[in-house]
C-alpha cells in the first residue's frame, strides 16, 4: 500500500468518525405504540390514574438499556407526564434513568431538561432553594443552546419562588422578562401566568393598582387560551379571587365582596378546584366580618370542613384566626382562645413562618396573659426569618452572578468555536481534494469487480433455476405417486371391503357374519397405508399467515368462553407471518398459551391484554393483566415462567416481567423477525 492510499485511508477514517451517529432506529411499530400511549396519558380529560397507567405502558415499550436520541426523547417526556399527573413516586425513580443517559451522552438539550424537570419537582414540594438552584442550571445551558422559550419559562418559575422569599425586584424582572417574549410570540397561556405572577408581586409590595391591571389583563387572555394544562384550573375565578383580596387588603370591603361574590357564582368551583373554593369562603367570611353582616360563621365553618378535608393546615389557620376574631366580637372570650391555639398548632405544623406570625399576633390580642410569651416568640421566629431570607437571596443572588459569568464565558466560546469552525473547514476542504483524487484512482478497480460480481450473479441466477425445475419435477412426480397410492391401493380396498360388508344387510346368517369379519380385520392394514401417506405428507399447521392469525383469534376465543377472565387480542391483520419460521411461529403460539393459562390459574384478573407488533426487525409480545400480581415464590421459581424463558433464549430474544401486589403483571418479550 502506498502512501498517499495510507493517507487517504486515515482521512476518510476520521471524517466518518467526526460524523459518526447511531443508525440504529428503533422499531416503527414499538415507536407508534410507545406514541400512542403517550398521547393517552398527556390527554387532559382522562383520570390521572388512567393516565398514569398509560405512562406505565409506554415505559414499558422503552427499551432502558438502549441510549439515542429517540429513546432520551421519550423519557423526557414520560418524566414530563409524570409531574403533569403529580405521580411524583414514579418521577423520582425514571429520572435517575434520564440523568444517567443524558450525561452520558453529554446530552446539552436533555441535561438541560433534567435540570428544568428537577426544579419543578422541588417546586411542587415548596422546597424553593433547591427549585431555583435547578432551574438556574437549566438556565445556563438554554442560554448556550440560545433557547429563547425555555429562558422565558424559566424566568416565570423563577419569578413566583422570587415572590415567595420576599425578592420583589428580582421577581418583578424576572416575570417582566418573561411576559415580554410570552406576549410577542403570542402564547397567551404563558403571557396569562407571566401576568398573575407580576400581579402577586406587585400586590405584595402594595402597588394596588398595577396589581388591579395585570389580573384584568390576564382575565381578557382568557377566551384567547387553547391550553389550560399551563394554566390554572379556573383561570377567570383565580383572577377574580386575586382582584377581590387586592380590594380586601385596602379595606374596600364593598368591592372585595363584590369580586368574591362574582367568583362564587362560577359552575362547578367546587369540584374543579376546592382549595380556590375555600379561599373565597374565607375571604368572603372575612369581608363580612368587618362589615357586620350576617352569614359570616357559617362561610368560615364552610372554609375550615374544606381545609380539614384536603390538609392545608395554613390556611385552615387563618380560617381559624377570623374565627377567633369573630367570637371575640360575639363576646365569646372561651370560644375566641380555642380558635386562636388552635390556628396557632396549624400553623406551626405546616412549618410556614408568615403564618405562623400572623397567628402568634393574633392570640397575643386575645389572651393578654400569654401576650408576652407570644409576642417574645414572634420577635425570634421573625429573627430567624429574616436572617433565612437575607441568606437565601445572597445565595440567589450568588447564583444569579455565576449566570451572568456563564453568559460571559458562552460569547467567548462563540468566538473560539467559529476560529475552530474555519480551521475545520480548510482542513476538510484539503480532505475532500485528497478524497477525490483518491476516488478516481480506485473507480477503474471498482468497475472491474462489478463487472466480474456481474458475471458470477448471473451464474448463480442460472443455477438457482436450474435447482428449482429440478425441484418442481420431484413436487410433481411426488404427488402423482400419492396419487396413485390412493386411487389404486386404498381406495380400492375400500371399495371392495364395503361392497363384502354390504352383504349384511341382506343376509346374517352366522357364515356371513364370519366372513364379514375377516373383512373388518382387513380395515386395519388400511389405517396403515393412510398412516404411511399422512407421514408423508407432514403438513403444518403453521405454514401461513392466515391460519397462524386464525390460531391466535381461536385461542383467545377459547378461553374467552371457558374462563372468567376476560382476554383482549390485539394485532394488525395485516401482519405478514409467511416470512416468519414456523418454530418462531409455535414458539409464539406455546408462550402466549402457557402466559394465558397462568393468568387464569393464579392471577385472579378481570381482563387480559395480548398485544402482537411487528416491524422489519422484530416481534414484540406483550401480556398484561390486572391481577393480584405475583407472589415471590412463583416469581422466579415458576415452572411455567422456566419455559417461557427457555423458549425465548432458544430464539435469541429478551424477557421482561414486571408485577406489583394487586396491579397485576406485565410480561414483554422481543424476539427476531429472521435469525
Amino acid at each position: 500500500m502506498n502512501k498517499s492510499a495510507g493517507f487517504f485511508i486515515l482521512i476518510l477514517i476520521i471524517i466518518l468518525g467526526c460524523n459518526s451517529k447511531s443508525t440504529h432506529k428503533t422499531s416503527n411499530a414499538t415507536n407508534d405504540s410507545i406514541q400512542k400511549y403517550l398521547d393517552l396519558a398527556g390527554n387532559d380529560t382522562l383520570d390521572f390514574d388512567k393516565r398514569i397507567k398509560y405512562n406505565d405502558k409506554a415505559l414499558g415499550f422503552l427499551d432502558l438499556e438502549r441510549n439515542d436520541s429517540l429513546s432520551r426523547e421519550y423519557l423526557s417526556r414520560v418524566n414530563y407526564l409524570y409531574l403533569k399527573a403529580n405521580n411524583f413516586q414514579s418521577f423520582e425513580k425514571v429520572i435517575n434513568h434520564y440523568k444517567i443517559k443524558v450525561f452520558e451522552k453529554n446530552d446539552s438539550l436533555g441535561i438541560a431538561r433534567y435540570y428544568k424537570y428537577k426544579g419543578h419537582y422541588h417546586h411542587f414540594k415548596n422546597a424553593n432553594d433547591s427549585a431555583f438552584y435547578n432551574y438556574i442550571e437549566a438556565e445556563k445551558i438554554f442560554q448556550f443552546l440560545d433557547n429563547k422559550y425555555e429562558i422565558a419559562l424559566i424566568n416565570l418559575n423563577k419569578s413566583f419562588i422570587q415572590n415567595n422569599i420576599n425578592d420583589y425586584l428580582g421577581g418583578e424582572l424576572s416575570a417582566k422578562k418573561a411576559h415580554n417574549y410570552f406576549k410577542e410570540k403570542k402564547f397567551y397561556n404563558k403571557e396569562f401566568k407571566s401576568l398573575i405572577s407580576l400581579g402577586n408581586i406587585y400586590q405584595s409590595i402594595g402597588v394596588n393598582e398595577n396589581a388591579i391591571k395585570c389580573y384584568k389583563d390576564a382575565m381578557n387572555l382568557i377566551d384567547k387560551i387553547d391550553d389550560y394544562d399551563y394554566v390554572e384550573k379556573n383561570p377567570k375565578v383565580t383572577c377574580l379571587n386575586n382582584i377581590g383580596n387586592v380590594y380586601r387588603e385596602q379595606n374596600n370591603f364593598k368591592k372585595a365582596i363584590f369580586y368574591f361574590n362574582l367568583a362564587l357564582k362560577e359552575k362547578k368551583i367546587t369540584e374543579k378546584d376546592p382549595v380556590l373554593y375555600g379561599l373565597l369562603l374565607n375571604n368572603l367570611g372575612y369581608c363580612y366580618l368587618k362589615t357586620n353582616q350576617k352569614g359570616t360563621k357559617n362561610l368560615f365553618v364552610k372554609a375550615q370542613k374544606i381545609f380539614d378535608s384536603i390538609g392545608l393546615k395554613d390556611e385552615n389557620a387563618i380560617c381559624n384566626i377570623n374565627l377567633s376574631e369573630y367570637f371575640s366580637k360575639k363576646g365569646d372570650s372561651l370560644k375566641a382562645n380555642f380558635h386562636a391555639e388552635l390556628a396557632l398548632k396549624l400553623a406551626k405544623e405546616s412549618k410556614a413562618s408568615y403564618y405562623y406570625l400572623t397567628a402568634l399576633s393574633h392570640a397575643g390580642s386575645i389572651n393578654s396573659k400569654k401576650a408576652p410569651n407570644y409576642i417574645k416568640e414572634y420577635h425570634r421566629v421573625n429573627d430567624s426569618m429574616l436572617f433565612a431570607e437575607r441568606t437565601a437571596r445572597n445565595e440567589y443572588y450568588k447564583i444569579q452572578l455565576d449566570t451572568d459569568e456563564i453568559a460571559q464565558q458562552k460569547d467567548t466560546a462563540v468566538k473560539q468555536k467559529s476560529i475552530l469552525i474555519l480551521i475545520a473547514a480548510l482542513l476538510f476542504c484539503i480532505c475532500f481534494l485528497i478524497f477525490i483524487i483518491a476516488r478516481q484512482r480506485l473507480k477503474q478497480k471498482e468497475f472491474r469487480l462489478k463487472q466480474t460480481e456481474q458475471n458470477a450473479s448471473e451464474e448463480i441466477y442460472q443455477l438457482m433455476l436450474v435447482q428449482e425445475d429440478k425441484e418442481e419435477k420431484v413436487r410433481q412426480l411426488e404427488k402423482k405417486r400419492i396419487g396413485l397410492e390412493l386411487h389404486d391401493g386404498i381406495l380400492n380396498k375400500l371399495v371392495s371391503t364395503r361392497l363384502n360388508l354390504s352383504i349384511l344387510s341382506i343376509s346374517h346368517d352366522e357364515g356371513t357374519v364370519k366372513k364379514c369379519l375377516d373383512y373388518i380385520k382387513s380395515i386395519q392394514s388400511i389405517e396403515n397405508e393412510i398412516r404411511n401417506v399422512a407421514h408423508d405428507l407432514n403438513q403444518d399447521s403453521f405454514s401461513d399467515s392466515n391460519s397462524f392469525s386464525k390460531l391466535l383469534n381461536n385461542l383467545t376465543e377459547d378461553l374467552n368462553a371457558t374462563t372468567k377472565t376476560l382476554f383482549k387480542l390485539e394485532f394488525n391483520d395485516a401482519m405478514d407471518w409467511n416470512n416468519v419460521s414456523n418454530s418462531k411461529k409455535m414458539n409464539l403460539y406455546r408462550i402466549t398459551q402457557e402466559a394465558s393459562h397462568n393468568i387464569i390459574k393464579h392471577a385472579k384478573a378481570k381482563n387480559a391484554e395480548i398485544n402482537i407488533v411487528m416491524d422489519d426487525h422484530k416481534i414484540n409480545l406483550s401480556i398484561i393483566d390486572n391481577g393480584i400480581g405475583l407472589k415471590p415464590s412463583r416469581s422466579e421459581n415458576g415452572i411455567g415462567l422456566e419455559n417461557m424463558k427457555h423458549r425465548i433464549k432458544n430464539l435469541n430474544g429478551k424477557f421482561k416481567i414486571t408485577s406489583q401486589p394487586n396491579l397485576g403483571t406485565s410480561i414483554h418479550i422481543t424476539i427476531p423477525k429472521i435469525d
